[in-house]
């Protein structure tokens, strides 16, 4: 009988890292495997906790619900928060349902982002982008991944074939086109593929995952303070979240001096100072030159600070100004210095 290989991992790892499995027959044989096990962890965008409901928490402004396996290695529990942004699907009807339709007892897979915020406690805690219930009889395969123009999944592993038949909605239920699945993150149900590499598949349904124009904060707490917005915080085409810098950094006590004639924002606090400039993904810290994946942009037609419109990349306020952000998981940014 072949020795099940455990591995434990404590949850400040799970932080970091995508749960896994690790059987006996996973075990990488060389160097090389292990590699190419690394490389295709590492291009997971969504990761996917399989589990039966064990518990249903339900009250007036949260709902939750603790979903166990008995798996002898990698997360065996995990609570998901839901609330009206998690999209629920019943794999044999491939319909939307509510959380009210949830039970005790279902199988399920929870899917969520690489980058989401995962509650340091134990079982881990986190606001999944889906839970499909597991109730078909018969196969269906789901993946979910962000696909390119050619309708190739971001690790490669799946390549969509579209045709008329296939259904393709939003998280709403509005129906959408070909043309709306380009450069996006989708849940793909399908029943068969090609053995080729990619796989190649005609799915049944399609469901448009993620909004890229796009993310809504319900609300942003600056030092204790509860700060209503007048240019929102949205989402780039990269998925990173950007931030109004006049705004925000004001409210951190810092004073900005906006320079047309270099397109640049000059922040100072006491000894404190830095400098963006539009277009540059180099940002000032400790005398350092910094990247944080997205350079700052300027909303609007007028290249005026007063009209806000300058806008950073959310890790500027950790990374450069030294801020600690934290999101809720109600939906709440907190922002404190």
């Amino acid at each position: 009988m072949k020795m099940k290989k455990i591995m434990s991992l404590s949850l400040a790892a799970c932080l970091a890292l995508s749960p896994i499995v690790v059987t006996a027959q996973d075990i990488p044989t060389s160097e090389t495997e292990l590699s190419t096990q690394r490389e295709e962890k590492e291009m997971q965008n969504y990761i996917e906790f399989k589990g039966k409901i064990s518990t249903i928490n339900s009250g007036d402004k949260s709902f939750s619900i603790l979903a166990e396996n008995d798996l002898d290695s990698g997360m065996d529990k995990l609570i998901a928060h839901i609330n009206e942004d998690v999209i629920l699907i019943d794999d044999n009807t491939l319909e939307f349902i509510k959380k009210e339709d949830l039970k005790e007892g279902m199988e399920v897979s929870i899917y969520y982002s690489k980058d989401t915020i995962m509650l340091l406690s134990y079982p881990g805690q986190l606001k999944p982008n889906s839970i499909i219930v597991r109730n078909r009889e018969d196969f269906v395969d789901i993946k979910v991944d962000r696909f390119d123009k050619d309708l190739v999944s971001e690790d490669n592993m799946l390549k969509l074939n579209i045709n008329e038949d296939v259904e393709i909605v939003d998280r709403k239920g509005n129906k959408l086109s070909k043309e709306d699945l380009y450069n996006n993150d989708l849940i793909v149900f399908f029943t068969a593929s090609t053995r080729s590499i990619p796989a190649q598949t005609t799915p049944e349904k399609i469901v448009v995952l993620k909004d890229n124009s796009i993310k809504v904060f319900d609300k942003v707490v600056i030092n204790g303070e509860e700060v209503e917005l007048e240019s929102p915080i949205y989402e780039n085409k990269d998925g990173i979240a950007m931030i109004p810098l006049r705004e925000v950094a004001e409210k951190l006590g810092y004073k900005l001096v906006w320079d047309s004639d270099t397109q640049s924002v000059e922040l100072t606090k006491e000894a404190q100072w830095t400098m963006v400039t539009i277009g540059k993904d180099s940002y000032n810290f400790a005398k350092m030159m910094i990247e944080l994946g997205a350079a700052p942009e300027l909303l609007g037609a007028e290249p005026e600070l007063k009209e806000g419109k300058t806008y950073v990349p959310i890790d500027f306020l950790t990374q450069v100004l030294m801020a600690h952000t934290d999101t809720t998981m109600d939906g709440i940014l907190k922002i404190t210095q």
